[in-house]
């Protein structure tokens, strides 16, 4: 099993799983992956709950300012300015998908990132808050997988906070989730799967500055 696409943050690895083909317009609460219950929101104009919760840790009000976008779905990740993410999403020409919602305010900026493998079913989703001078306040970190033998998809979060001598603690430790982000007990995995579950996060951010993102300068603008 091969785990080929690294999650937005280097906190790990995106795992194996089926190829969902062109996204299904179904109700929010029966998305079959978190990247197109994500893209549903988008189409009636909602933001992220999970965005607007770890968002106010930071201070920031997702309210204040409307949101810019970035899409990539090419091999060598390469970001484009998109209007909204929906119509970029709908009209993928291959499997690797990369997707960015800025919020720029008074307070920081706000950083919301997909990373997805649609034939092997990993989903990585990383949100960022950065100061005012575009350093790292906060980082929260999700990872989602389907299996290829039609598994119990399974999931991994976890979230980081500076401290005010630059240094970062996990203000929520590694734990496993569902599909609507909530905690589980640990899933029975085999040994790839579980041996990636070990390998994942549990690490301080690597990142420090938002422009290490490699996001289009006009998102920050």
């Amino acid at each position: 099993m091969k785990h080929r696409l690294p999650a937005l943050f280097l906190l790990g690895g995106l795992g194996c799983s089926i190829f969902w083909g062109k996204p299904a317009k179904t109700p929010i609460e029966d998305f079959k992956s978190p990247l197109a219950g994500y893209i549903d929101l988008l189409r009636i104009q909602s933001v992220d709950p999970a965005a607007t919760r770890f968002a106010l840790t930071c201070q920031i009000s997702l309210n204040e300012v409307h949101p810019r976008f970035a899409f990539s779905n090419n091999d060598e990740g390469t970001w484009r300015v998109v209007q909204g993410l929906p119509q970029a999403y709908d009209n993928i020409e291959m499997d690797l998908i990369g997707t960015a919602e800025v919020w720029k305010t008074a307070r920081g900026t706000f950083v919301e990132e997909w990373d997805a493998a649609l034939d092997v079913g990993g989903f990585a989703r990383t949100m960022y808050c950065f100061d005012v001078k575009g350093e790292l306040d906060a980082l929260d970190a999700a990872n989602h997988q389907f299996p290829t033998d039609n598994g119990t998809p399974w999931g991994m979060h976890e979230q980081w906070t500076r401290k005010t001598d630059g240094s970062f603690v996990a203000t929520i430790p590694f734990h496993f989730i569902g599909l609507k982000d909530q905690s589980v007990l640990p899933p029975k995995l085999d040994e790839d799967n579980e041996s990636f579950a070990q390998s994942w996060g549990k690490k301080p951010p690597r990142l420090r500055m938002i422009s290490e993102l490699k996001l289009p300068s006009v998102l920050f603008q």
